[in-house]
């Protein structure tokens, strides 16, 4: 049966705690940290609360910009004395590469590449509209992950390396499934889009970091309306029923886009992955025992 781990970006204390309490009394691990934004980084002082409940834990590094390239190895350098309690996720190459240089990677109980580096074609909302007229081999080779390609593997494998993580999509697991390393898997929400410059950020017309306590909770956005140059003159109108069959509804937290699946295909995986920032506190056991029970 593959482990539970519920991740959050939000250190609200009491919601930390509970998350914290809620996980390890149904045996569930704890993932802090964001994937695409270098302000949400834990403080090191929160982890002495998750390891009085936990054995282990999961940190999250961010895709990350040349210009937090420095903090964000300064707090990776920071944490690698716990390094043997943690399973560092890392979403950036650039991160990835300078933890091998810096001889850091050993450091660490597990390194994971994150999202931010294994890719999937699959978490497009249209990818069935794209491939909808090519052959079932082309399809196959379209909707593998860049890990599939052994020299890819083997390049980040080289970097340190020793885990994978990617979308709960049927096509991906049976692509995962198949490479030589522990899999995790984000259940329910897929990663569609990260965005260079901030979408709640500009939402909220705030200047990171003082916007980061904004995306403790998703933002749901749909489809209502789009530019039509055929109009005269050219302007918004509503989209047709064909176009909103093609356009999923999508949630917003933070700088990354998500859209629902309700995949539960966990043949061969070793982690599900819940992310907790898309919940309601109170539902957490019963998505735990949902994913046990699976």
């Amino acid at each position: 049966m593959p482990q539970i781990e519920i991740r959050t970006a939000n250190y609200e204390k009491n919601r930390l705690r509970a998350i914290i309490e809620t996980s390890s009394d149904n045996g569930a691990g704890v993932g802090l940290g964001s994937e695409g934004c270098p302000y949400k980084r834990p403080d090191v002082n929160l982890f002495a609360d998750a390891f009085e409940k936990l054995d282990a834990l999961t940190v999250i590094t961010p895709i990350t910009p040349q210009h937090h390239y420095g903090s964000v190895m300064k707090y990776i350098k920071d944490i690698s004395h716990l390094g043997s309690h943690i399973n560092l996720v890392v979403n950036d190459v650039g991160i990835l590469y300078g933890m091998h240089k810096e001889d850091l990677t050993n450091s660490f109980d597990a390194i994971t590449a994150g999202r931010g580096i294994v890719h999937t074609s699959e978490g497009c909302p249209w990818v069935d509209h794209l491939l909808r007229d090519e052959t079932e081999n082309i399809k196959q080779a379209y909707l593998q992950t860049n890990l599939n390609y052994k020299r890819t593997f083997d390049f980040f494998s080289k970097l340190g390396m020793t885990e994978i993580e990617t979308d709960l999509l049927p096509r991906t697991v049976e692509a995962v499934a198949a490479l030589d390393c522990p899999v995790g898997v984000h259940a329910e929400y897929v990663l569609v889009a990260y965005a260079r410059s901030c979408h709640t950020a500009r939402f909220y017309k705030e200047t990171p970091p003082v916007c980061k306590e904004r995306c403790n909770s998703r933002i749901d956005i749909e489809l209502r309306d789009m530019f039509d140059l055929a109009s005269t003159p050219p302007g918004f109108a509503e989209p047709s029923d064909e176009l909103r069959s093609i356009y999923p509804p999508l949630q917003l937290l933070g700088n990354s886009i998500y859209m629902k699946s309700d995949c539960t295909s966990i043949k061969g995986i070793d982690k599900v992955i819940i992310n907790s920032d898309m919940y309601e506190s109170e539902s957490l056991r019963d998505i735990i025992q949902k994913w046990n029970a699976v």
